[in-house]
């Protein structure tokens, strides 16, 4: 049978496997068209098989494998849709993205192939591994499309998963084109070093600050200014604008609906049934301890931020508000721990942190990257790399796309573009991308990074390593197509990489001098890392609780709950015109009901890192359990058990609390 194949040699992709940058309207009504057109033929040919004949192979492996060549080619329309300079491409590519999700829905709804799950799963055949979780995932996604409910409800239901695909959309499309900025003097970015000014725009006598995170949050952190940091902050909190807030609001309502129509109580437990807490009562339970253990510190952290203020301003009356906390933090670090987080940036200039960050991930998980330059991508500035182990055979390729481009995803992720997968050939290697918005470097300015960016860095590729090291047989067990709450804790663990005395000396290398970061300040920033961070976790604790509000008991008002929120958990209000909401792309899809996930998987990655902390961050055997246990395999098994299987015993929670000095 297929799935008793071993894993066969995989073939490297070469130049016309990249035609695809140069996909255009036409190209994409092709490959949707002819997408749509051999999924429903392979629908056809696995209804047409005798009840008595049905076997894993020719049903459940022939459901699997039915669209993975259209999945393939409509994730590099999504991609092109996040990246393309061309914003008529961009435009095209969200709406093939929109028709498509809507025949999927007519092709995908169809009673007739809930009906070919039941006459397979009444054969009883015995399944064990990566077969019998594969059978059970795609048996629960049938019952959970309402296949046993009334033929009005079921098309009720249809129309709804329709249109919130339409809405996402939309929601993406309002975001990336948002245009709003900011424009400052000289004298207000006092405070900020000269390479952040070399990475802005001038406009005639002023610098242009946008809404991409590489231009606000060092603004926000170090422009002395306090009324340019309030007037960016104002500007910032409403991006989306109030068409977004509509979307969701409408999007909340139709899950809502969703979740009722199929008996469950609210969306989020729809939603975690499938992930590692199950229910929404567990992830409520989690907030709730988390929120107690972090209460003390948070307001020592308030009464130490508002008595900095009124020391620094001289007004025993001062308010403290929300565009002070980014540079208060700073400014006390700074004093408390003699951190000056300019100075830090220094030593992280962006190239060598690029190629220490490389070359880190090389030797612990024994591979090798090879950059390639016989591919033209969809901008100069985006580059190839293939990744071979240590015996020289191929694995993988991967993308990076590093610095904000006008229309571009304005954040930081790593996107799907081939799963790996066992075909009848060999082995499909895995394909991915890292998108970010890093300070572009030039021969003047070499990009100088913070801390945090470079923590950022360690993160998003961590999901590259993820997706591109598996050898799961099935796509939907490769990469990272693990439990949504399980599936930041690979990237999470690798954080503590750049908080490590050996590591910081080797990511570090001051660009001017050449030398590594000198070892009392890099003491001084590893002690300095709890300070902030109960705040920082409380801050999770709010996007985590709106995010279960919202999708358990509802909201009429999702911008007002936001507000309130914060200022019960934080302590302080948001900027009163703020419309946050419309700029949480989370929420609008991917980890509704479940942004709680980023705080939840960190418990395991910090359990997990437990074992790099004892053995050493750069050890090779430990690096190959990790990458055999858990990047290897994928949700080819329980992520529990490929905690459990790393690590040697149980997982707790030990680790965690003690990173967060809870």
């Amino acid at each position: 049978m297929c799935y008793a194949l071993g894993i066969m040699k995989r073939k490297r992709y070469d130049k016309a496997d990249f035609k695809w940058v140069t996909w255009g309207a036409a190209d994409f009504r092709r490959i949707a068209a002819d997408g749509t057109r051999r999924k429903k033929e392979a629908y056809a040919k696995i209804r047409a098989i005798p009840a008595e004949k049905r076997t894993f192979v020719n049903t459940i492996y022939a459901l699997e494998t039915s669209d993975e060549r259209m999945s393939d080619e409509m994730n590099r329309v999504a991609l092109l849709k996040e990246v393309s300079p061309n914003a008529a491409i961009r435009a095209a590519a969200a709406e093939t993205i929109e028709a498509v999700q809507k025949q999927l829905v007519e092709i995908e709804f169809d009673p007739r192939m809930y009906a070919v799950i039941k006459e397979y799963a009444a054969k009883r055949e015995k399944l064990s591994g990566p077969e019998k979780l594969l059978f059970k995932d795609l048996k629960k996604g049938y019952e959970r499309m309402g296949f046993d409910l009334p033929t009005a409800k079921q098309k009720k239901l249809k129309t709804n998963i329709a249109t919130l695909g339409k809405l996402g959309l939309a929601f993406d499309r309002n975001l990336n084109e948002h245009k709003d900025h900011l424009l400052v003097t000289e004298a207000e970015l006092n405070g900020l070093p000269e390479s952040y000014r070399a990475n802005l725009t001038k406009v005639r006598d002023k610098f242009k600050i946008t809404m991409a995170y590489p231009d606000v949050y060092p603004y926000m952190a170090g422009a002395h200014d306090e009324e340019k940091r309030r007037e960016l902050l104002e500007k910032f909190v409403r991006r989306g604008g109030t068409k977004n807030v509509v979307i969701l609001k409408k999007m909340f309502r139709l899950r809502a609906e969703n979740a009722r129509l199929l008996g469950y109580k609210t969306h989020a437990d729809f939603q975690t049934e499938l992930r590692m807490a199950k229910s929404a009562a567990t992830v409520w339970r989690f907030i709730a301890d988390l929120e107690r253990r972090t209460k003390k510190q948070v307001s020592r952290d308030l009464s130490m931020l508002r008595a900095d203020k009124r020391r620094r301003t001289g007004d025993p009356k001062s308010v403290l508000s929300a565009h002070d906390i980014a540079y208060l933090f700073k400014q006390i670090r700074k004093e408390k721990f003699d951190i000056d987080s300019d100075t830090v940036r220094e030593y992280f200039p962006f190239e060598h942190v690029k190629r220490a960050t490389l070359d880190a991930y090389q030797k612990l998980f024994g591979v090798v990257f090879k950059r390639r330059v016989d591919v033209k991508l969809w901008h100069p500035d985006v580059q190839l790399f293939d990744i071979y182990d240590a015996r020289g055979d191929y694995l993988a390729t991967f993308i990076l796309d590093l610095y904000p481009r006008e229309g571009k995803y304005g954040h930081a992720c790593a996107s799907e573009l081939t799963y790996g997968r066992q075909e009848e050939n060999g082995y499909r290697p895995p394909l991915a991308a890292m998108l970010a918005n890093f300070p572009k470097p030039s021969v003047a300015n070499p990009s100088l990074m913070s801390h945090g960016e470079v923590e950022t860095f360690f993160h998003e590729f961590g999901h590259i390593m993820h997706f591109t090291l598996t050898k799961a047989r099935y796509s939907a067990q490769s990469g990272f197509n693990v439990a949504m709450d399980f599936v930041e804790a690979p990237s999470q663990m690798l954080e503590n990489w750049v908080w490590d005395a050996e590591m910081l000396t080797r990511l570090s290398k001051h660009y001017k001098t050449g030398q590594p970061m000198p070892k009392d300040l890099i003491k001084r920033i590893i002690d300095a890392r709890l300070f902030g961070e109960a705040w920082s976790v409380r801050s999770q604790l709010v996007l985590a609780s709106l995010d279960m509000v919202i999708h358990t008991k509802g909201t009429k008002d999702p911008v007002a709950l936001y507000a309130t929120l914060d200022k019960k958990l934080m302590g302080i209000a948001p900027p009163k015109r703020q419309l946050w909401i419309a700029g949480f792309g989370h929420i609008a899809h991917g980890y509704d009901a479940g942004y709680y996930g980023y705080l939840w998987s960190k418990v395991y990655a910090e359990d997990m890192f437990s074992r790099f902390k004892k053995e050493g961050i750069l050890n090779p055997k430990t690096g190959s359990d990790y990458r055999r246990w858990v990047l290897e395999k994928g949700s080819s098994m329980e992520e529990t058990d490929l905690v459990k299987g790393f690590l040697g015993r149980k997982p707790n929670n030990k680790a965690f609390l003690k990173s967060i000095g809870a």
